[in-house]
């Protein structure tokens, strides 16, 4: 399997570094054989008078003046853009086109990168791509960024119109956001997300339990990712009352009101933990959730949380999502909500080791390295398409400098 090598890559991330996304994934491991800077995130957030947007203000505004801009983090240098927290003011959008260029320009020139590839895993950066001269521009967007609750939906659409056609090359994590941004650019590639297997698959030899899951009784019918507005909560709800006896296990930062579910005995939230522990808590679940909302950004959605379940052969129950629809011999998929209670009941009872064996096959065929090496083929081809065409735009402006000279 080959990997991009020798390049620089400049990446603007949806999302700050610590955050364990997509972005963050490919840049460590293209850190290996290539120099990276990762910028953190510019936020995407609508004025709003709320605790939420104040917050991420204060947090981005105190990154912007602080002295540890360039922060080393694995092998890849992190930065703080210098930017307003303002994303839809023209007036900010301007000021932000203006520092943020001139910020890559500086790294640009201290770092001695004679070229580099641009990577953008968020629209709001698209209003800086004619400040800057990339060797190429790949756009990685991971979910429809317009059809979320808390952006500017008209603008985020012409961002992300305009991240798209000013791309070399799209790759996208679902078949929708590619079918989105296929009539802006005929290079768009549809490369799902990838899975830590080892990480994952080892917890099946660990004998550790962890301790806030010691007590909780069997069987468990677990969930881990963030508890945010993606989440359909009366799945949950009704699941919880039709399995008494059965234990709710939910794993992840609390981003909305949980006071629909907190008060049912057999539900225990037990927070965000570390990434390196999912596995330990992922092996005493004897069902997995992915408990989504049926919605326009939910279709897009590319859950990274199955191809972990499937690592260790966990039984799965669905929200009908169209890439999760893709797995429906191996996944139990609930139409509706009485439908989502009954397939938990079957997941619950299933003892096949047939289909356990075939998750795992489908977690092995995702994993990092076989992903990193379709996602380098398709950079590389791009980029040789990108010197084509300039070397045929060369000979066409040498041309007819000759025809002029004479």
């Amino acid at each position: 399997m080959t990997m991009l090598s020798g390049h620089n890559i400049i990446c603007f991330g949806s999302e700050r570094w610590e955050y364990p996304g997509l972005q963050q994934t490919i840049m460590r491991y293209l850190s290996k054989e290539n120099r990276v800077l990762f910028f953190n995130s510019l936020g995407t957030r609508r004025i709003a008078f709320d605790r939420t947007f104040f917050r991420a203000c204060t947090r981005r505004l105190t990154a912007f003046f602080s002295d540890n801009n360039h922060a080393p983090a694995d092998s890849v240098r992190v930065l703080n853009p210098h930017f307003i927290p303002l994303t839809y003011s023209t007036l900010a959008t301007r000021i932000n086109r203006s520092l943020i260029s001139r910020q890559c320009r500086s790294l640009v020139s201290e770092m001695q990168l004679s070229s580099y590839i641009l990577w953008i895993g968020t629209p709001v950066v698209s209003p800086l791509l004619n400040r800057l001269s990339p060797d190429l521009v790949v756009y990685n967007p991971v979910d429809r960024y317009h059809a979320f609750s808390f952006v500017d939906s008209v603008k985020m659409k012409a961002y992300e119109r305009q991240a798209a056609q000013q791309a070399d090359v799209i790759l996208c994590t679902s078949t929708a956001i590619r079918n989105d941004l296929l009539r802006f650019n005929r290079n768009t590639f549809n490369v799902s997300h990838g899975v830590d297997f080892a990480h994952f698959s080892a917890a099946a030899q660990s004998s550790c339990v962890p301790d806030d899951i010691r007590g909780i009784r069997p069987p468990i019918i677990g969930y881990f990712g963030g508890l945010s507005e993606r989440v359909n909560y009366t799945l949950i709800r009704e699941t919880a009352r039709a399995y008494p006896d059965a234990s709710v296990v939910l794993i992840g930062s609390q981003l909305v009101s949980l006071d629909e579910i907190k008060t049912i005995p057999n539900v225990h939230c037990l927070g965000r933990k570390p990434f390196s522990m999912l596995p330990l808590y992922l092996k005493h679940f004897s069902v997995c959730l992915i408990p989504y909302q049926v919605n326009e950004l939910m279709d897009a959605v590319d859950p990274i949380k199955l191809r972990e379940y499937f690592c260790l052969g966990k039984p799965v129950v669905s929200s009908p999502l169209p890439e999760v629809a893709a797995y429906d011999d191996l996944v139990f998929i609930g139409k509706d909500t009485d439908d989502f209670v009954t397939k938990v009941g079957l997941a619950l009872a299933e003892k096949d080791d047939v289909l356990t064996a075939r998750r795992i096959q489908i977690a092995q065929q995702s994993d990092w390295p076989a992903k990193m090496a379709s996602i380098s083929d398709i950079i590389q081809e791009a980029l040789q398409r990108k010197r084509g065409k300039k070397r045929i735009i060369g000979s066409m402006y040498g041309f007819k400098e000759a025809n002029r000279d004479q």
